[in-house]
């Protein structure tokens, strides 16, 4: 208990220290990822620094834009009147700029839907959470946990994000599939090793829950503190997971120098086959990021274009690397016991 404690607290304590990182790297960062003025081009990023700039100055924009504008402000402010504001310019407005734009507008028409099947799953979880549905010895369990997981990005794609929710569902089965296939553990601990995600996905059904999917995006760009929420629940559910592991490792005999090798050989699975499928995506290089990033709205698309088309296959690079060698020491390790 001391040691969890002690892990807790460094936790919040790493959270904070994290989130005041990356605010100040976001904060060198957006001047190169953005043009010098905002615009209201669609993509989540420059769409919220064009919202906060009209408080300050009046800004001439398209009439697309300016529905974008009653979007976001129901966003910033929630309410009804927001929403029907919002609802009455979307009922005007006849042509969208670009096909980028349109898909914002599309998003966020879908928005509402999204924020009520986010509470529906979120009372739903929650029940089953109450009923102790979780139980670690039904093999429905991890049916249960990759079904919520996959509702999550499903919503927060807004039901039409096709290639985030695949990766999301890819990235599940092959690092939970990975762990059943090279570690030694049973069913019940297995189940144990995915509870804690729970956790992460009840933070943002939560949220999306308030306002709607597009919330997520519009108050890491613009709140701090909302960003410390997710860091924080971010790193909790990093740590239960890997506390649990360890455990789970410990009593399998396992030295510490075998642990740190086994944790290697799923999260090298995992990266090896995401960075092949995300490098083979499409009929050119870059493909997969550009759908990526036309997918969930985050960088406008000249931001995109600058990204290296290769990036994919660093990562599968990367995950050969960590693969090999976690394996071989993995192994090396166990024989030697």
């Amino acid at each position: 208990m001391p040691k969890r404690l002690g892990g807790i607290l460094f936790c919040l304590l790493f959270a904070n220290v994290l989130n005041y990182a990356l605010g100040e790297w976001l904060d060198r960062q957006i001047p190169n990822w953005t043009p010098p003025v905002a615009t209201a081009d669609g993509s989540t990023l420059n769409t919220s620094r064009y919202f906060q700039n009209r408080g300050d100055t009046i800004l001439a924009g398209r009439p697309d834009e300016e529905a974008l504008m009653d979007f976001y402000a129901y966003l910033d402010q929630g309410g009804a009147s927001a929403y029907l504001d919002w609802q009455a310019a979307r009922q005007e407005l006849r042509g969208v700029a670009t096909p980028f734009l349109q898909r914002a507008i599309a998003v966020a028409d879908a928005n509402n839907t999204g924020k009520y099947l986010s509470l529906l799953l979120l009372i739903t979880t929650g029940l089953l959470l109450f009923g102790k549905a979780f139980r670690e010895s039904s093999w429905l369990t991890p049916l249960l946990h990759f079904g919520i997981v996959m509702g999550t990005a499903a919503f927060y794609g807004s039901l039409s994000a096709p290639l985030f929710t695949g990766l999301i569902a890819g990235s599940w089965l092959l690092y939970f599939g990975g762990i059943r296939l090279f570690l030694p553990i049973y069913h019940t601990e297995w189940s144990r090793l995915m509870r804690p995600v729970l956790s992460l996905c009840l933070f943002l059904l939560a949220t999306m829950a308030w306002r709607g999917p597009e919330v997520v995006d519009y108050w890491f760009w613009t709140s701090p503190l909302f960003r410390l929420a997710l860091v924080t629940v971010l790193l909790f559910t990093v740590f239960f997971h890997f506390s649990i592991l360890i455990q789970v490792l410990k009593v399998a005999e396992m030295n510490q120098l075998a642990r740190i090798f086994a944790y290697g050989m799923p999260l090298g699975l995992t990266l090896l086959v995401l960075g092949f499928a995300l490098g083979l995506y499409g009929q050119e290089a870059g493909d997969a990021i550009k759908q990526l990033n036309l997918e969930l709205l985050t960088f406008p698309p000249e931001t995109i274009a600058g990204f290296d088309p290769d990036a994919p296959f660093v990562l599968s690079l990367a995950g050969v690397i960590l693969l090999i060698s976690a394996g071989i020491g993995y192994y090396i390790q166990r024989i030697a016991k």
